[in-house]
């Protein structure tokens, strides 16, 4: 799967971001035809986050505005937004209480007091709870005490609306917040019980949203399987003889299941600039949640209005070039003018 973070070249004395829209179908004026891995604005400002490394994988802190060159379709744009590192964020943290997850219920949950003990003071977060449909168990705060209550008291259930979720935390508790919002994901990605909401209409909605999705993705295909070998039953054919029987496997169970999760969970990273990281002990999550909360404060905003009329359903390409050498620019890369 493409991923949206732009690279960067190193051409003479400046880095700039890279496009991956190669080989994609395009119109009369060069642009790509096609909605993949696009962003949808509401407004004619079009904002895009930017993280910048340096080729020690280091966060760049000191970049001004005056550094910064935006281009959409080759054409330079003139800045009209920017933000610059450490600024407080909002996350909604959600939290996956599926029967899938129960071999897991204790780490996710230590997992998730273990990330609200690093924010700062004026860092909030929403807690969201979901098996068969999304709870949320708390509203956007710093306060530590409701934020733990919120976490001790989320319960497994069964089915898993993960979908459902995502949208509900971008629709509800993170509508109309101010500056930086993220999703931290702790789930293993498989979706059971949805209703409307489907992979397609995520990848529409984030586009629209400056929402960065991180996920800690657990692997719990083993221990369901484990679960289904403790619940098989010894039968007998017509000649009396014994066989093992397994009832059939059904969605959240299969292996197409799974990699059609982690699919899923690539894609959200990928269209809103995020990470997944893949669970495996407490060290391996005390550094990725160090790493997201260290990459929330060091993401430069920046934003301009187009300097052309927007053409409803086209696809705009976008680049970031900073005049300084051998740099990583992280950051989306085109856009989709969304219908009046």
């Amino acid at each position: 799967m493409e991923s949206l973070f732009a690279q960067s070249g190193r051409l003479g004395g400046y880095s700039e971001s890279v496009s991956r829209q190669k080989g994609k179908p395009t119109d009369s004026a060069g642009v790509p035809k096609t909605n993949d891995d696009t962003i949808r604005v509401e407004t004619d400002l079009v904002t895009l986050p930017v993280r910048v490394t340096s080729k020690d994988s280091k966060p760049l802190t000191d970049l001004k505005q005056s550094e910064f060159r935006v281009y959409e379709n080759g054409i330079e744009q003139k800045l009209a937004y920017f933000s610059s590192v450490d600024q407080p964020f909002t996350v909604a943290l959600l939290l996956d209480m599926s029967y899938s997850t129960v071999f897991k219920l204790n780490e996710i949950q230590s997992a998730a007091m273990l990330f609200v003990s690093q924010l700062k003071l004026n860092d909030k977060v929403t807690v969201i709870a979901f098996d068969e449909k999304p709870r949320i168990l708390c509203t956007p705060t710093n306060d530590r005490k409701v934020l733990r209550l919120a976490i001790e008291g989320a319960r497994v259930g069964s089915g898993t609306a993960l979908y459902d979720s995502l949208d509900l935390a971008v629709n509800k508790p993170l509508a109309n917040v101010p500056g930086r919002k993220a999703i931290v994901l702790l789930t293993d990605g498989v979706d059971t019980s949805s209703g409307k909401v489907t992979a397609r209409d995520l990848k529409d909605l984030f586009s629209e949203e400056d929402v960065i999705v991180y996920t800690l993705r657990y692997d719990t295909y083993d221990d369901v399987q484990t679960n289904r070998r403790k619940d098989a039953e010894i039968r007998y054919d017509d000649d009396d003889r014994p066989y093992v029987f397994e009832r059939p496997r059904v969605r959240g169970e299969r292996e197409t299941d799974y990699i059609e999760a982690r699919e899923f969970l690539d894609m959200m990273s990928d269209a809103t600039g995020g990470r997944v990281f893949k669970v495996n002990s407490t060290t391996n999550l005390n550094a990725a949640f160090t790493r997201i909360a260290d990459e929330l404060r060091k993401t430069y905003s920046l934003g301009y209005y187009p300097t052309e009329e927007r053409r409803p359903g086209v696809t705009y390409t976008l680049k970031v070039r900073i005049y300084r050498p051998n740099l990583t620019i992280r950051t989306r890369d085109v856009f989709t003018a969304r219908p009046n």
